[in-house]
């Protein structure tokens, strides 16, 4: 199983951000995270595959991804594309540079919720990127400074705006919580976090919310947009990615300590998430 490292990037202590422009033949670079946040643009790379956590896929000639989870592993890799001029801009922001009051404003307010999705790896569709192209390549050949972080910022609030942005990686395997304002929502996360390993009923989420399980199971997923069942499953689905990348555990105990009763089970629910059996996806890392 192949390991990955934290990268320490360029980005110098009095800078916001940092822009590499580069041209290869090839994907090199090994997998990774960091703390800092990263918004990568691909092009004239299709066929090639993009890691973020426990998503895998295969990219089509343009590719946009934002990141802002620490802990959030990510590699591209050459997958079926030929060798030729890929075009690259990879460029890490500082964090700091969202903190304080300042960024509470209203105006900033698609801006939070973005960065807070992007925690999971969030990729913009190929119209929008085509759209925004212009923008990411300009940013790259910037050189005045505050001029610089205008541009930037412009293009953080443009990308804001798609709507149809997806989260890549699963929130159990990045290990952060979805947001949800209602408190009920909140419980019912908090609960099965804490017993995914074991058997739960719809009936035991569903006296948490004083509901019957039929008001509740539309409840959840009128707030989440997933019913109870299918939630619990992608929970522990996530959390047993995880324990591929980072456990010696074989493949039998890892689905049997996530709450999956047999081997079978696990390895076909797996297959129809991500695509791949659970050994399968340990050997792409």
């Amino acid at each position: 199983m192949r390991e990955s490292f934290t990268e320490i990037t360029r980005l110098e202590p009095l800078d916001i951000f940092y822009v590499g422009e580069r041209h290869k033949t090839y994907f090199e670079y090994p997998a990774h995270c960091h703390e800092v946040y990263e918004l990568n643009f691909v092009e004239n790379a299709a066929g090639a595959t993009r890691t973020i956590g426990d998503s895998h896929e295969t990219i089509s000639n343009l590719d946009l991804v934002l990141m802002t989870g620490s802990k959030l592993v990510h590699v591209w890799e050459q997958g079926t594309c030929p060798l030729q001029d890929i075009y690259e801009i990879t460029i890490h922001i500082d964090p700091d540079a969202f903190n304080g009051s300042f960024m509470s404003k209203r105006a900033f307010f698609s801006i939070r919720r973005m960065l807070e999705r992007a925690q999971r790896g969030l990729a913009f569709p190929e119209p929008a990127i085509q759209i925004l192209r212009e923008d990411i390549v300009n940013l790259a050949h910037s050189n005045e400074s505050f001029a610089s972080v205008i541009r930037l910022w412009n293009l953080l609030y443009r990308l804001s705006l798609v709507e149809d942005a997806r989260e890549l990686s699963s929130s159990s395997f990045v290990d952060v919580r979805e947001d949800n304002e209602d408190e009920r929502v909140h419980k019912v996360r908090e609960y099965i976090a804490e017993h995914y390993m074991q058997d739960i009923s719809i009936q035991e989420l569903a006296d948490m919310c004083c509901m019957n399980a039929d008001a509740f199971s539309r409840f959840f997923k009128n707030k989440t947009g997933r019913t109870p069942n299918r939630f619990i499953i992608d929970y522990r689905l996530g959390i047993a990615a995880r324990m591929l990348l980072t456990s010696q555990l074989s493949v039998a105990q890892i689905g049997y300590s996530c709450g999956f009763n047999t081997l079978s089970h696990f390895n076909r629910l797996f297959r129809e998430s991500k695509g791949c059996t659970p050994s399968e996806f340990r050997e792409r890392f």
